[in-house]
């Protein structure tokens, strides 16, 4: 039997063909203001009509490193999760970085860091100086997040939220006393309520990832790692997310 010689230009076709479906990437968030918002109220959004700070690094970063993004905000943050876990090409922002879900992915960042804090309305008089002090309140948390997870870790029973935006309509009227949330998404939520709150107890910080797909190129991973890293020296990272807080 004899084998045809396949032509060098065709080879050369099919691997810039690979490399550029290496280099081009499906980015999914959910809607968690202001760091991954829509700019038209809508629980699903794709590419330009997604925003937020947490948006605007990741859409600066690959642009600098010269790699392909496409953006989708969904509803389901399960969902958006799972699919950056099991499909190639995928990441999920802005995550956190456990042990259990270290060698579910490969890593960038950390994007920006965080505080855990407990949110009082402003007036309160209320002082807490540990989470064991919280057994005697009522804590609203957004039932999805790592900081739900971490107080009921801690044995803190927490009234769980569809969303943040229902925990602080409920800190208003007293229907709970606390409001577990992060130091940047709960007071430019209740900034939109015109509610205002303060931190009262810090009991956690962490810092927010991106998680890409496991069969990343890993040296893809190093250059947005890299570049990442000059974007918080430069303090261009910090400047966007002072804009949202204007």
């Amino acid at each position: 039997m004899k084998f045809r010689r396949i032509p060098f230009f065709f080879l050369l076709f099919c691997s810039l063909t690979s490399n550029a479906q290496t280099t081009s990437f499906q980015l999914l968030t959910e809607n968690f203001p202001p760091l991954n918002m829509t700019n038209n109220g809508t629980s699903y959004a794709r590419n330009d009509r997604v925003s937020g700070f947490a948006t605007d690094i990741m859409r600066k970063l690959f642009e600098t490193t010269g790699y392909e993004a496409a953006f989708t905000l969904m509803s389901n943050w399960d969902k958006a999760y799972n699919s950056a876990k099991d499909t190639s090409g995928y990441g999920v922002y802005s995550t956190f970085r456990t042990s259990e879900r270290e060698d579910e992915f490969q890593w960038v960042g950390p994007l920006y860091e965080e505080d855990w804090v407990l949110l009082a309305p402003e007036d309160s008089d209320l002082t807490i100086n540990s989470l064991d002090e919280l057994k005697n309140y009522q804590v609203g948390s957004y039932e999805f997040d790592a900081i739900t997870d971490h107080l009921r870790d801690n044995q803190i029973e927490v009234i769980p939220a569809k969303s943040d935006s229902v925990n602080v309509v409920k800190l208003k009227p007293g229907k709970i006393d606390l409001w577990a949330s992060s130091s940047l998404t709960g007071p430019y939520t209740a900034a939109n309520f015109n509610i205002p709150v303060k931190p009262i107890h810090t009991f956690n910080e962490s810092g927010l990832w991106l998680a890409m797909h496991k069969d990343t190129d890993p040296t893809i991973i190093s250059a947005l790692n890299a570049e990442l890293q000059n974007m918080h020296q430069s303090g261009e990272i910090q400047k966007m997310i002072d804009s949202y807080n204007q």
